[in-house]
């Protein structure tokens, strides 16, 4: 069995934080937090530090594949509601950390909706903002416009509309990029979605600006380009 190696650096920050001396006593909340989710000790070292709003990139970054699954899986325990059994005629007091900032719920709700780490990268300061939430629609749309162009690679430089219906037909015989599926209802489908998307969201956010995105909003429609940009990522250039 591999050894487990836990970062002493965000150990220490996080007993920092909360008041301890000794990173045993933080150890020893890793593998609890371990236990309790069903994770390894690496993951919940990392979901230990994000609810302290503590940054973890690095170290994540160097896990496997499988142990930052672990993560992503376990976030949505960070913005979860508290469902403690209690006694059925009162409520047992207990002395526990402190709960999560709303800032650090908040980056772990973005870290769960979106995976992809040039999104990521462009996004999360912005949806972290207090105001403003069409700037993460618009920084959004134009990672997925990017991604689309270096994958169809038109003769000319192409944008909006004009690159969607140059890469992507409904129909896989005349199409330059090919969803991963090759199922002609798919094709068609997720081209129907980007002609939507560009007029809805791209055009909307690049040449007005639009104050009344929230930013839960701003988030979801976030995390559906998360969804589009694998699909353009997989798909399949044939022309």
């Amino acid at each position: 069995m591999p050894r487990r190696i836990l970062d002493p650096k965000i150990m220490s920050k996080i007993a920092k934080k909360i008041g301890k001396r000794d990173i045993t006593d933080i150890n020893k909340m890793v593998y609890r937090k371990a236990r309790k989710l069903g994770i390894s000790s690496e993951a919940a070292l990392i979901i230990l530090a994000k609810e302290h709003d503590i940054g973890t990139s690095t170290y994540q970054r160097g896990l496997d594949a499988p142990k930052q699954g672990e993560v992503r899986d376990a976030l949505p325990s960070i913005f979860a509601s508290d469902t403690r059994t209690v006694s059925s005629s009162k409520r047992i007091a207990r002395k526990s950390a402190p709960p999560p900032s709303k800032r650090a719920l908040l980056k772990s709700a973005i870290e769960y909706l979106i995976q992809d780490d040039e999104l990521m990268d462009r996004c999360e300061d912005i949806l972290l903002a207090s105001s403003k939430f069409d700037r993460p629609i618009r920084e959004a749309t134009v990672v997925l416009e990017e991604r689309i162009r270096n994958k169809a690679k038109p003769p000319t430089e192409l944008v909006g509309e004009n690159l969607v219906n140059f890469a992507f037909k409904e129909k896989l015989s005349e199409t330059v990029l090919r969803v991963e599926s090759n199922n002609e209802k798919d094709q068609r489908g997720f081209t129907q979605i980007l002609r939507g998307l560009v007029p809805t969201f791209r055009n909307k956010t690049h040449h007005h600006i639009i104050k009344t995105f929230s930013r839960e909003e701003a988030m979801r429609v976030c995390g559906f380009i998360d969804v589009l940009l694998r699909v353009v990522d997989n798909s399949v250039k044939v022309k």
